[in-house]
């Protein structure tokens, strides 16, 4: 539970479809070493090699990109209406009671959130190599891929093998008569 709620936090700078495609190759990786993914036809199981195999890359390059945005980027804080943007917050009350409010602001240096983003970026390194382990043991169980057709029996001797001579014997040591 801890490491997927620390994949969601990094995953924060992302698009939400970039997350779900992380996620989804995670499920695939694991998916790829049960049972039933033995059981699939040559054609699916191929084309599903196939498309694990794709999924990888872009998986890799959204965690690339989220290591990117989290540690050079600006954060993406979600601010939005009013006009209000990334950098620009807008904001006011159109009516108030009989007393006002009193506003709070809680700001931290952006050096806190690179900070975290480290600490997440290393985290992510660490596991993403066991990550890889374990789907590597699992897209490699069962064979890479199938062939399409079943292999050929072995055919019977041709009658031209039969009309060969046998091998020749050896020649032995020579052995003494006592």
């Amino acid at each position: 539970t801890s490491s997927w709620m620390l994949l969601a936090i990094g995953l924060t700078q992302v698009p939400p479809v970039a997350a779900l495609l992380v996620i989804a190759w995670l499920f695939a990786l694991s998916f790829r070493g049960r049972p039933p993914f033995q059981n699939l036809s040559p054609i699916q199981y191929n084309l599903l090699q196939v498309s694990l195999i794709g999924l990888t890359f872009v998986a890799l390059g959204i965690l690339l990109f989220a290591v990117h945005s989290g540690l050079l980027g600006t954060p993406e804080m979600f601010i939005t209406g009013n006009q209000s943007f990334r950098t620009t917050l807008r904001w006011f009350q159109a009516r108030s009671g009989p007393l006002l409010p009193q506003p709070g602001c809680l700001s931290i240096s952006i050096w806190w959130y690179r900070l975290a983003m480290l600490g997440w970026a290393l985290w992510l390194a660490t596991s993403l190599i066991s990550w890889l382990r374990s789907g590597w043991q699992n897209f490699t169980s069962g064979g890479l891929f199938r062939p399409f057709t079943s292999p050929k029996p072995h055919a019977e001797p041709s009658a031209e093998a039969s009309t060969q001579p046998p091998p020749l014997p050896t020649p032995h040591s020579p052995t003494t008569d006592s």
